[in-house]
């Protein structure tokens, strides 16, 4: 029932757009509104229009406190006698994405996790949740090497809608969300440690695109401040490994910086070639500290090497979709 608003939004725009010709440059233009107050007009080709409809639906499938729906637009406004204003604002970049994440225990809590209590047969991934599975009290054990301890994983969930507005210096706009679903549990050495429900929500200060060494796709950097946290009334904080930068809380709460990496390897979910990377990929708290509190971005901070869905990268639950 989760998709029928997308659906509709989609049904709609696309009704409007057969009245009018395509773009002679072979681009669609259309509107994302979400739910944080971003009203925006893009300019997207096929094959982005088709990763960000999954993007938004992503959004609804795990949800982490943001909505979006996409609305084709009829000719105007960004369109000219059939052709596309190439300045128009439809050309900045942006990044939209949702989905959910594993992380693993030891990374939220390095030093202080204790070992697994007992080997899994076989060396498999056990109880390891599907998309339409309810949570369970720990998403997934996974028995490495007869030498090493049980490693257990929670999932995450986020959304982000990150825009750049032309300027000098640019200015960014939207949101990037994190929530840590309830039920979940990491083992500590005194006892379970419970890391969910916990969220926090912020606004992007930076988006900085970087471009890699073709065929590999670019990666993009977000700078984000913390609009809104869990404090434990509720929800529990949500974690952050402690690092050099202050404050050093071991969670994320109001004000600070979080700073992330994101890739797009540009294939909707399912549809993703054996390569690199398989799938979309990205990297930030939890599994890492927040990072330097400043409002700029950093290429260090963080470096996209974790799969967007299963922690192996077997399979991808959501999409991020990176358009400059």
């Amino acid at each position: 029932m989760r998709r029928i608003p997308l659906v509709l939004a989609l049904t709609i725009g696309l009704v409007i757009g057969t009245m009018v010709p395509g773009s002679a440059l072979g681009e669609t233009s259309v509107t994302l509104n979400c739910s944080d107050g971003t009203s925006v007009q893009l300019l997207v080709d096929t094959d982005t229009l088709t990763n960000l409809t999954a993007s938004v639906q992503a959004m609804l499938d795990y949800p982490a406190g943001l909505t979006c729906t996409l609305i084709q637009n009829p000719l105007g406004g960004l369109s000219f006698f059939g052709q596309i204003a190439q300045a128009s604002p439809g050309h900045e970049a942006f990044i939209v994405g949702g989905g959910r994440w594993q992380v693993a225990c030891s990374a939220i809590f390095p030093g202080d996790i204790s070992p697994g209590g007992g080997s899994i047969e076989g060396g498999v991934v056990a109880r390891l949740a599907d998309a339409s599975s309810s949570w369970s009290k720990v998403s997934a054990r996974l028995w490495l090497t007869p030498s090493q301890q049980e490693e257990v994983y929670i999932w995450v969930n986020i959304a982000v809608n990150v825009h750049q507005k032309a300027g000098t210096p640019p200015t960014f706009y939207g949101s990037l969300n994190e929530t840590i679903p309830a039920n979940q549990f990491c083992p500590g050495t005194s006892g379970d440690i419970q890391v969910g429900e916990s969220h926090f929500t912020s606004k992007p200060t930076c988006l900085q695109i970087v471009a890699q060494i073709p065929p590999e796709p670019p990666k993009a950097f977000v700078t984000s401040q913390v609009t809104k946290a869990s404090d434990g009334s509720g929800q529990v904080p949500f974690p952050a490994p402690l690092d050099s930068s202050p404050p050093a809380t071991g969670s994320v709460e109001v004000d600070d910086f979080v700073h992330f990496g994101f890739q797009d390897n540009g294939n909707p979910p399912g549809q993703n070639p054996t390569g690199t990377p398989s799938t979309d990929m990205l990297d930030g708290p939890p599994d890492k500290p927040e990072g330097t509190q400043t409002a700029a971005c950093n290429v260090l901070e963080w470096d996209p090497v974790r799969h967007l869905g299963e922690f192996f990268g077997t399979k991808q639950y959501g999409n991020i979709t990176l358009h400059q």
